[in-house]
């Protein structure tokens, strides 16, 4: 927990640092994917996104992003593998990640004056909680992975200052020597509010 409120007070003093004049906040839906995919394969409906970006040139802009996305899935007498030890029961199981990146946004120049798209890359870090229940007892597994995460999405102008948009994120976590890579599509619905 700690680490989580230090990253949100770096990304509070990146809005200084950067000048920022974009805040972007949405709400993604994700889809887990690979390894992560393995220990809990349904869809997510629990998380936040939050960005912010300073525009460098013309249709580039860079930033921070972070979000925190949660995972959750039921397994009815499951086998569970740590280490060398194999436990079977029923599972509750939980995968909070919360990613912490350097980002750019590229948009390019278009005619259109109610839509736009754009692209991304971003690159940094996933913080992962892994908790696995047994009734009483819990086997927890925290762990910091490097993460790249292509995204492209459309923005629809709305008014001065407020855009919305959609877009689709893809995380992939690198494994670490704690826990395998945990890699996630995000769907993603939000809003953009400009100074400019």
């Amino acid at each position: 927990m700690k680490y989580i409120l230090l990253s949100i007070f770096m990304i509070t003093c990146g809005i200084q640092i950067f000048g920022q004049n974009t805040f972007i906040m949405s709400y993604p839906i994700s889809f887990p994917m690979s390894n992560l995919y393995n220990y809990t394969g349904k869809t997510s409906f629990r998380g936040t996104n939050l960005e912010f970006l300073h525009e460098a040139k013309p249709h580039l802009a860079v930033g921070i992003e972070t979000s925190w996305n949660v995972f959750y899935e039921h397994a009815d007498k499951a086998d569970y593998k740590n280490g060398t030890a194999t436990i079977s029961g029923t599972q509750f199981r939980y995968t909070n990640v919360v990613p912490i990146l350097a980002q750019t946004k590229y948009f390019p120049k278009v005619s259109n004056k109610t839509m736009d798209s754009y692209v991304g890359m971003g690159v940094g870090t996933l913080y992962v909680n892994r908790s696995t229940d047994f009734g009483l007892y819990r086997i927890t597994t925290n762990t910091w992975q490097f993460c790249l995460r292509p995204e492209a999405g459309l923005v629809f102008h709305m008014k001065p200052g407020v855009k919305a948009f959609v877009g689709v994120k893809y995380y992939a976590g690198l494994s670490s020597s704690e826990l395998d890579g945990q890699s996630f599509l995000s769907a993603n619905i939000g809003f953009i509010f400009s100074s400019q």
